[in-house]
C-alpha cells in the first residue's frame, strides 16, 4: 500500500531539466511542485473535460509549425485560418470525446471557429491586395465562392 506520498528520483537531461523548471502553473517552484505540475497537466490533456487546456494542448501542439511559418516571414490569411481553424478544431473534438449524442454536440462547439474561418476567407476574397503568397490560391477561392453565389 503506498503512502501517502512518495518518494522519485529521476535524471533528466540538460533540456528536460531547463523545461522542467521553466514550467511557470499555480505558483510551482521546487522541483516537486513543477513535477507534480506536468502529471496535473498531463491528466488533464488525457481527460478531455475541459475547452480551455484543450485549445493549450492543440495550440502548443502547433507551436513548431507556427513558429517556422513566422520565421520565414511570407503571411498567408488562408495559411493562418486553416492553423486557427486545425487548432481549435482539435480542441473541440478532444473536450467533447464522452458527450452523448455527438453530433450535435460536435456541431454546436464547431460552429465559433468555423465562423472565424470563413470571416478570414471573405477577408482573404474582398480584399483588393490581401495577404497571400501566391496568387492563385486567392483566384481559386473567389472563382468558388462566385459559383456557389450563382447557383444561389
Amino acid at each position: 500500500m503506498l503512502n501517502k506520498s512518495q518518494s522519485i528520483s529521476a535524471r533528466l537531461s540538460a533540456d528536460d531539466y531547463t523545461y522542467l523548471m521553466s514550467i511557470d502553473r499555480n505558483g510551482a517552484i521546487t522541483q516537486s511542485e513543477k513535477v507534480r505540475e506536468v502529471i496535473a497537466l498531463a491528466r488533464e490533456s488525457l481527460s478531455g473535460k475541459n475547452l480551455a487546456s484543450s485549445y493549450l494542448f492543440a495550440a502548443e501542439a502547433m507551436l513548431p509549425i507556427k513558429a517556422r511559418y513566422v520565421e520565414e516571414n511570407q503571411r498567408s490569411i488562408l495559411v493562418e485560418a486553416v492553423m486557427e481553424i486545425l487548432a481549435e478544431s482539435a480542441a473541440v473534438l478532444h473536450s467533447n470525446t464522452d458527450s452523448e449524442p455527438l453530433a450535435p454536440v460536435l456541431e454546436k462547439a464547431f460552429l465559433p471557429a468555423v465562423e472565424a474561418f470563413l470571416e478570414k476567407i471573405s477577408l482573404l476574397v474582398q480584399q483588393e491586395n490581401p495577404r497571400s503568397i501566391h496568387e492563385e490560391s486567392v483566384l481559386k477561392i473567389r472563382e468558388r465562392l462566385n459559383k456557389s453565389r450563382v447557383s444561389e
